[in-house]
């Protein structure tokens, strides 16, 4: 009997923390993962995936980044059409980086080399950089 006890009072000392603690994962919307501690992040390496990426979409959690992945360090080239959100994007190479601001439904392409491309909202990438710039 005392052991029963015990290992109810074991079991009740273990799970409920548990239970009252909240997953970060829980904080990041649906298809999207927590990486680099604080960022939610969709992966994209599928060219139909990337062609896609944020279009039709009318809201972006804050935190929230999507990341374009490509094989090869070329000159990629990103557009705003169907795009409703301001974003930011970072175009990442082998030794730099340049953000650029992404105004909503512009048709105008966006192009810097990179191996990698990330969006997300207006002001989140920017930091105390400037956009245009390559650092």
């Amino acid at each position: 009997m005392q052991s029963k006890i015990l290992r109810i009072i074991l079991v009740s000392f273990i799970c409920f923390p548990l239970a009252g603690e909240e997953s970060s994962s829980n904080l990041c919307a649906e298809g999207y993962i927590e990486e680099e501690g604080e960022y939610c992040v969709k992966n994209l390496y599928k060219p139909a995936d990337r062609r896609k990426g944020l279009m039709y979409v009318d809201y972006l959690p804050p935190n929230h980044i999507v990341k374009f992945h490509f094989q090869n360090l070329s000159t990629k080239c990103f557009w705003m059409r169907n795009t409703s959100i301001p974003l930011d994007i970072k175009f990442i190479g082998s030794n730099s980086e340049i953000i650029e601001k992404g105004i909503p439904f512009s048709e105008k392409s966006i192009c810097h080399r990179a191996k990698l491309v990330v969006e997300a909202n207006r002001g989140e990438l920017i930091g105390n950089r400037q956009y245009g710039k390559r650092y």
